[in-house]
């Protein structure tokens, strides 16, 4: 049984979102808003300090390594990233990235919100020096800072989501308590520059199923720019917005895909890794969010071609038509896609992370040994070198 947009309660403030996130809406059609809502609570309170650890820390000690030139071909290297957590990027390329979007020094408070009680459910908090990672606090769904008011409203900061009317104005909230607890956490570093990023879950969940370099950035672009769409509200913000972020979400979809993925891997695809933590965590908790997140979309469609994700077309959501009939597919080009077959591996493989001599002017049609245009193997330090192409 496939579930309908209508079979979302009204109630659900994120609703209008759903449609917009390629894999949520792909998840939930099949395991329905009923399914999504029991679970929700039990998979937020997983992600624990412990789960996390190991890929922040890694972010940190892969820069470390690059700077102090321990890693061989940091060029053919793709590293964690602290801001975003959960990002890559090619491990030569990351420090002076970093300082180009955020600055010498700064902190940054990514803030997740919980669609079905519109709360606050956790924070991660990031430092970056000189476009260096060299640290990080991670804040639970149980700390009692949660509890803590805002000294002018009242609220209570876990609260503050769903006393407040759009996220730009949540995030603005959330920064007049957060900003005191990294001074009060992190002295040394009160007179660094300061900005927080609230995500509602869904549009963090859905990015967490994008294999792609060009399909993350769409999907993150899709989700600032949702107002643009014709939607109510963004998905996920930056406040204050970067400032050269907030130049290239002007300029478009295509031409921020281009520009983001040109500074993270001078426009190379690279798959996205998953720990084995997190599989482990996933198949053992919650084995249909994996079969149908995961199993399901290498089974069923592969990975677009950065080619054709540039060329995607994305539903009208301005139309009330779009809404009424459903008419959420995104109508890519139609070419063959990056499969298990072409790769000639299995899921167990995939998930490892993958940087390929792939990029926007390649046409899927014109390869015929897909392996062969694999770079590397896995992640910053442990990264394994397969065909280095230069």
């Amino acid at each position: 049984m496939d579930y309908s947009y209508n079979d979302i309660p009204d109630t659900v403030r994120t609703k209008q979102f759903f449609p917009l996130g390629r894999h949520l809406w792909r998840i939930y059609k099949r395991l329905g808003w009923n399914y999504l809502e029991a679970n929700m609570g039990d998979a937020i309170n997983g992600i624990t300090y412990d789960l996390i650890r190991p890929r922040l820390n890694e972010a940190i000690l892969t820069a470390k390594s690059t700077i102090a030139g321990k890693i061989e071909r940091p060029d053919i290297v793709i590293a964690d990233t602290l801001f975003p957590p959960g990002g890559s990027i090619r491990a030569d390329l990351s420090q002076g990235v970093m300082k180009l979007y955020y600055g010498v020094s700064t902190d940054c408070t990514y803030i997740a919100i919980r669609d079905d009680t519109q709360e606050v459910c956790f924070m991660l908090n990031g430092h970056l020096e000189d476009g260096i990672p060299v640290d990080w606090f991670f804040i639970g769904p149980d700390d009692e800072l949660l509890d803590r008011r805002h000294i002018k409203l009242g609220y209570k900061l876990r609260e503050i989501p769903k006393k407040t009317k759009n996220i730009t104005e949540i995030a603005f909230r959330l920064i007049d308590i957060m900003k005191d607890v990294r001074n009060e956490r992190t002295p040394q570093w009160a007179d660094s520059s300061y900005q927080a990023s609230a995500s509602w879950g869904t549009g963090a969940w859905n990015l967490g199923f994008e294999f792609s370099s060009y399909e993350g950035i769409a999907g993150l672009y899709d989700g600032i720019a949702s107002k643009m769409y014709g939607l109510k509200d963004h998905w996920f913000c930056y406040v204050p917005w970067p400032p050269l972020v907030q130049t290239a979400i002007y300029s478009g979809r295509e031409k921020f895909i281009l520009f983001s993925v040109g500074l993270m891997a001078e426009n190379r695809l690279y798959f996205q890794h998953i720990d084995s933590d997190f599989v482990d965590h996933t198949t053992t908790n919650f084995p249909e969010i994996w079969d149908e997140g995961i199993v399901q979309q290498w089974k069923t469609m592969g990975v677009p071609f950065p080619m054709q994700t540039l060329d995607c077309q994305l539903p009208n959501f301005k139309k009330s038509k779009t809404i009424r009939e459903e008419l959420f597919d995104f109508n890519y080009p139609p070419s063959e896609w990056i499969t298990l077959d072409r790769l000639q591996m299995n899921i167990e493989d995939i998930i490892k992370g993958y940087f390929f001599d792939i990029d926007h002017e390649t046409n899927s049609e014109d390869i015929n040994d897909l392996p062969s245009l694999i770079i590397s193997r896995g992640i910053g330090r442990h990264t394994e070198f397969i065909n280095p192409p230069f």
